[in-house]
């Protein structure tokens, strides 16, 4: 027996018993907005390692009390979760930086609590702190970028271990020590362990269910389960220790074995958490080698008459692909329709297709997908995306790995998808590449404005705004920006005559900064003309050649206002 054979029967048995494919429909549920689903989740995960989650109250009521003896407890002992939310939206870091205690503050941000200034949390942590002291420390400690960057890809990943909505399941591992079988998903085996996905392009290739070998302890299985799905695993039980570290090496996990090795156990906290982070980079690591090889590479192109007259042939993927539904994308610089081999269990990182997938539309039912007998392939149902094939590549690398280069030139179409499948970081993400560069436009000043405007992207409303300050004079005579200046206006529900206008707005505002005049500055503040925002000679002072040059600034805005007959 090679080791290969060796290895399969330690953790498979001789037999498979083959479930029968069963229609399972997802309930119809309301939608949810994406931080009500991520409390909602948190919360479950909470009760299901407490019961109750009465731990966590007790964790939140520790930390508005300063109580550190007791919140160690509770976070060492119980495992209680310190980035958890409660009914009010805090988390304990929050409670603890809001009552003043720093040695709390201190001590949950060594144990993983996360401060990231660019979320709500992280912003109400770090503004509404009691102190300074406490705030320097927030915003100094070096980890909560490092961890927080892979936080949401961690946190779904291991949330299919637990949250079925909608089923995404598609491998059972049976033993007779389990009151249920051990649930999983044959694309996350595949990306993670050499060992698993050779078996799963090989026996296990057709099977829904796989025993696991009596000697095998499923609870040491499990373990391993967790880690593959980026899963906190530090709480294993150290009689469980030997039978993980050996099932480690028999799948070649070897990340695994020094997670869980004797000399991992005396590091310190801060190294420990070095290791979950770099844990969580290499699984970013493997899923996106599997979603450029499994998924892109993998992609089917179909002729759209074969694809619009005999849909059953063409849409169709190998019998060892891991996948469960096709992604369609019909690029006018492609020959055909392509056809992405996804799995919804991804999918749903978007809100737009998690809403989707629990609908009682047909795109909400799902049936594990079984090939005909004797053949080499297996029919997958398909959904369609309104996207070039660059810019589906791009989502699709996002939802799967969590990274992602945007071209420039792409930025703007990324954009817009993404606001379709409400992933909102990636939306932050394609801002940010098409507003890195003042000297560099990737798509034309307008289209970037409405871009903003349309996805609700302040940092586009503000890039434009600079880019035309910078630039007035060539913009100020166009009939584009003078139409543009109009929409802003008419943006405001019912407008006053003298209300303000968000753009002309902005535009002054990095006029301003432009030409150096500081409005808050008392020099500046008692020569500002209170009805034109113009600076003005003095008895005691003269007005220097930049602000002549910023008062000629507002003259043309204001020149044009007046051709648009707009007081603002």
């Amino acid at each position: 027996m090679d080791e290969e054979e060796e290895i399969a029967t330690a953790l498979s048995g001789n037999a498979f018993d083959v479930l029968p494919p069963t229609d399972a429909v997802a309930e119809d549920l309301p939608f949810e907005p994406k931080y009500a689903l991520i409390e909602r989740r948190e919360r479950e995960e909470d009760n299901l390692k407490l019961g109750s989650g009465a731990r966590f109250t007790e964790l939140c009521e520790a930390c508005r009390r300063g109580d550190l003896e007791q919140v160690d407890n509770l976070v060492t002992t119980f495992g209680v979760d310190v980035n958890a939310i409660d009914e009010w939206d805090y988390t304990p870091l929050i409670l603890a930086s809001l009552c003043g205690h720093e040695a709390v503050v201190l001590y949950l941000l060594e144990h993983g609590a996360v401060a990231d200034r660019d979320t709500f949390q992280g912003e109400r942590c770090i503004y509404g702190a009691l102190n300074d002291s406490i705030r320097k420390l927030l915003l100094r400690f070096d980890v909560s970028k490092a961890v927080d960057a892979a936080q949401p890809f961690a946190a779904h990943f291991a949330g299919l271990l637990r949250i079925h909505e909608p089923d995404t399941v598609d491998l059972r591992f049976s033993h007779p020590d389990l009151d249920a079988p051990l649930e999983a998903h044959r694309f996350v085996l595949s990306a993670r362990s050499p060992v698993l996905r050779r078996r799963l392009t090989g026996p296990w290739r057709s099977k829904f269910t796989v025993p696991l070998a009596l000697s095998t302890d499923p609870r040491a299985f499990e373990v391993v389960l967790r880690f593959l799905y980026v899963s906190d695993i530090s709480a294993t039980p150290p009689d469980l220790l030997p039978a993980v570290r050996a099932a480690a090496r028999k799948l070649e996990l070897p990340a695994l074995s020094e997670a869980l090795s004797p000399a991992s156990a005396d590091l310190s906290t801060r190294r420990r958490r070095e290791m979950r982070t770099l844990e969580m980079h290499n699984a970013q690591d493997d899923f996106e080698h599997f979603v450029r090889n499994d998924v892109i590479a993998s992609a089917i192109v179909v002729s759209r008459e074969k694809f619009q007259s005999d849909k059953e042939s063409a849409c169709r993927v190998p019998i060892n692909s891991t996948a469960d539904i096709l992604l369609a994308v019909d690029d006018s610089n492609e020959s055909g329709v392509v056809l992405f081999p996804t799995h919804r269990a991804v999918l749903i990182r978007s809100e737009y297709y998690l809403t989707m997938f629990n609908s009682s539309f047909a795109e909400g039912a799902y049936t594990a997908p079984s090939p005909a007998t004797g053949s080499e392939f297996r029919q997958l149902p398909v959904i369609s995306l309104a996207a070039s094939r660059e810019v589906a590549e791009i989502i699709l690398t996002f939802i799967y790995a969590d990274r992602v280069d945007i071209p420039g030139q792409l930025a703007l179409d990324v954009l817009y998808c993404a606001d379709e499948l409400l992933i909102d970081k990636l939306k932050s993400l394609a801002s940010i590449a098409l507003s890195s560069d003042d000297n560099v436009l990737f798509a034309d000043i307008y289209d970037i404005l409405r871009a903003g405007w349309a996805t609700r992207m302040d940092r586009l409303e503000r890039f434009a705004a600079k880019y035309f300050a910078n630039n007035l004079a060539h913009f100020i005579v166009q009939p584009e920006f003078a139409e543009i200046v109009a929409e802003s206006a008419r943006r405001i529900r019912s407008r006053d005559e003298t209300d303000t206008i968000e753009l002309i707005d902005d535009v002054r505002f990095y006029l301003a900064q432009k030409f150096g005049i500081i409005f808050e500055d008392d020099f500046h503040a008692d020569s500002v003309d209170p009805v034109t925002g113009k600076i003005q000679e003095s008895a005691w002072r003269k007005i220097t050649k930049y602000e002549q040059q910023y008062n000629s600034q507002l003259d043309l805005i204001d020149s044009l206002l007046e051709r648009l007959d707009l007081d603002a």
